[in-house]
């Protein structure tokens, strides 16, 4: 398993653009320096009125596959 920690902003257009279908995922800059995409469906359940500002620690399998996401803030 394979684990990335890293801070996500989004405002609360970028959030309507999700949800309009303009966007489907993010690129994010892990703590490690990796680059890493991420579909924003899995974000859902962080999306606040605010839009989304937080740290995030993403676990995927070592090929890449989506395991788990949590907030970590």
């Amino acid at each position: 398993m394979r684990q990335f920690r890293f801070p996500l902003v989004l405002s609360p257009e970028q959030v309507l653009w999700y949800y309009q279908g303009h966007i489907t995922a993010v690129v994010v800059q892990a703590d490690s320096g990796e680059t890493v995409q991420l579909e924003l469906r899995h974000f859902r359940s962080f999306i606040r009125h605010e839009g989304i500002r937080a740290r995030f620690e993403l676990s995927t399998t070592e090929h890449g596959k989506f395991i788990a996401l949590k907030k970590i803030n």
